[in-house]
């Protein structure tokens, strides 16, 4: 494999080889073909920084496609690790505090979690956008996930009786999240017990950047709980994989079990919606993917990219399909950024259940 070892800066990013566990073989080897390719890049520019370098940038930014308000097109953040972590008092959660500098949330109940910002910018997974914040707090707070899934589910995963109703509701289920961006909804299941399956666009980058936030959670999890406590256990079954809504989903199944038959009691596609002409594959791969007593979360916000009728679209289509779907709630979140109209910030979580498997 390439040699990427590094140096001290937190930011750096880890070798491969500590993050071999968290992939398939396949997957490995073509994030090793990325790192590759990303160190002989490197080496052209260092040998031809005016020309060579400029010449890589502006096709990089074209490729991405990302423009501001304005139209012009925005260069690419330095890859950053931070940390997230939920909050009963805040409904961003503590977001976004740079790693080395960042203090863990000592509330009663705080997940704290780690995720990186990635240099790959395609599908716009640079942030983290409300509606990531409000489902991963949510998703921390042990009684208002139960008060979250109680609508759509009667299954055991959040109503059961006995010692086990003191346990978090994500203990032992298995968690799927689509589209996942910089992943902070997944590693706060992973943070909370689950069995996570992480998946995002095939962008290698992206990619290398989830299964190494696995590794950074992992470890941090190792240091303070003991070694047969079972939210360490599930963790150390969290797998990252590229995966393409619409896709089969035979890879992705048995990453979560040997026969493949097993699907997953959450699915979670935070912000996934602002996209109306891929409503039906991401319909798709839930349909594949959801187990029979499973519910998936889809928030979102409206972005003004495509028309609000047309986002909202998706329900319908959820209807067709057959699912069962529920508004949850609406939150308002602080806008991503400054120049971002109030409704960009407003998390809209929805369910869906299948409506055939509901008493």
């Amino acid at each position: 494999m390439a040699d990427d070892s590094s140096n001290d800066d937190p930011n750096d990013a880890l070798p491969l080889s500590d993050l071999e566990r968290w992939v398939s073989p396949s997957t490995l080897e073509w994030l090793d073909e990325g790192d590759r390719e990303k160190a002989a890049i490197q080496a052209e520019i260092d040998e031809d920084e005016a020309g060579y370098a400029n010449y890589l940038f502006a096709q990089e930014e074209i490729l991405r496609g990302l423009e501001n308000e304005k139209g012009e097109q925005e260069p690419a953040k330095d890859r950053q690790v931070l940390r997230w972590s939920s909050s009963r008092t805040n409904p961003d959660g503590v977001n976004g505090t740079l790693l080395q500098n960042a203090e863990k949330n000592d509330e009663d109940g705080a997940v704290n979690t780690i995720y990186i910002l990635s240099e790959a910018l395609a599908g716009f997974g640079d942030q983290v956008w409300a509606s990531s914040r409000h489902v991963s707090n949510c998703l921390a707070n042990a009684d208002r996930c139960r008060e979250i899934l109680s609508p759509l589910l009667t299954s055991s995963i959040h109503r059961e009786e006995g010692p086990s109703e003191h346990k978090h509701p994500l203990l032992g289920t298995s968690f799927l999240e689509l589209g996942a961006g910089a992943g902070v909804p997944g590693w706060t299941a992973m943070r909370c017990g689950a069995r996570v399956i992480c998946t995002d666009q095939a962008v290698a980058d992206r990619i290398r950047c989830l299964a190494e936030c696995a590794e950074r959670n992992y470890c941090e999890m190792k240091d303070i709980l003991p070694e047969n406590d079972e939210r360490l256990v599930n963790a150390a079954k969290t797998t990252v994989y590229p995966y393409n809504w619409g896709d089969d989903v035979h890879e992705v199944s048995h990453a979560l079990s040997k026969d493949g038959k097993e699907r997953f009691d959450v699915i979670v596609g935070a912000d996934c919606v602002y996209m109306p002409w891929l409503h039906d594959q991401l319909l798709q791969s839930i349909d594949m993917l959801l187990s029979d007593r499973g519910v998936a979360l889809l928030p979102f916000a409206l972005h003004g990219n495509a028309k609000d009728r047309d986002v909202w679209g998706i329900a319908d289509k959820a209807k067709t399909m057959g699912f069962k779907v529920a508004i949850l709630e609406k939150q308002q979140l602080t806008p991503q950024k400054r120049c971002m109209e109030a409704k960009q910030g407003l998390s809209i979580l929805f369910g869906l259940v299948d409506s055939h498997r509901v008493g």
